[in-house]
């Protein structure tokens, strides 16, 4: 009678789908707030609720809790594959290689939400000179307006008015010394809703 060859299952390792599982929870987490959620607010003019937590807001400092905890968790399951001697190298390559990008990520979306304006805040730059801003005033009566400000074109995530003005002039007041700065208005209506972004206006500050 002939033999059977039995063929040895693969090796399936929980912690890398755990690895796995964080890395893809954070990258689109991640990418939805940096890239599609300012995309998607351009298309519906600002209609649609918005993902991105306020800057430096409650909600903002328990997603950047729970962020680190992920990267933790990642990082750990990452020292624990590599000392796994019955895992291929090439996969415990690709999981340290998306670890890394998580990482890059988490990053990235740390500065992009208003983690440079908690750097900011714990080492203070000097603010000599005050930006102010005129505008046209909306075609539809009775609304007042809101002012945003960004590091780069068509990027302005931090509004700089606590309540909405009645005027058509505001004066910003923490513009950093030796830094470029993008503006727009947007006309609100009594429910809060906002038209699309005025023509955006830059200035740099000496």
């Amino acid at each position: 009678m002939a033999d059977n060859a039995l063929t040895p299952a693969k090796k399936r390792s929980p912690i890398a789908k755990i690895a796995w599982v964080l890395v893809g929870t954070i990258c689109l987490f991640t990418v939805e707030n940096i890239w599609v959620e300012p995309w998607v607010a351009r298309k519906s003019h600002h209609k649609l609720p918005s993902f991105v937590p306020e800057a430096l807001g409650g909600t903002w400092f328990l997603t950047l809790l729970a962020l680190g905890f992920a990267l933790i968790l990642v990082a750990l399951c990452q020292a624990l594959l590599m000392r796994d001697s019955g895992l291929p190298g090439w996969k415990k390559a690709l999981t340290g290689m998306a670890v890394l990008a998580a990482s890059l990520l988490t990053g990235v979306w740390f500065v992009a939400t208003g983690g440079m304006t908690l750097i900011e805040q714990m080492h203070p730059h000097r603010r000599d000179h005050r930006v102010i801003l005129h505008w046209e005033a909306s075609t539809t009566k009775n609304v007042r307006y809101n002012v945003y400000r960004g590091p780069s074109p068509g990027f302005h995530p931090d509004r700089l008015n606590a309540a909405p003005i009645d005027g058509l002039t505001f004066k910003d007041t923490t513009a950093d010394n030796g830094k470029k700065y993008y503006y727009v208005a947007r006309a609100v209506n009594a429910a809060g809703q906002e038209s699309i972004d005025s023509n955006e206006s830059s200035a740099t500050i000496p």
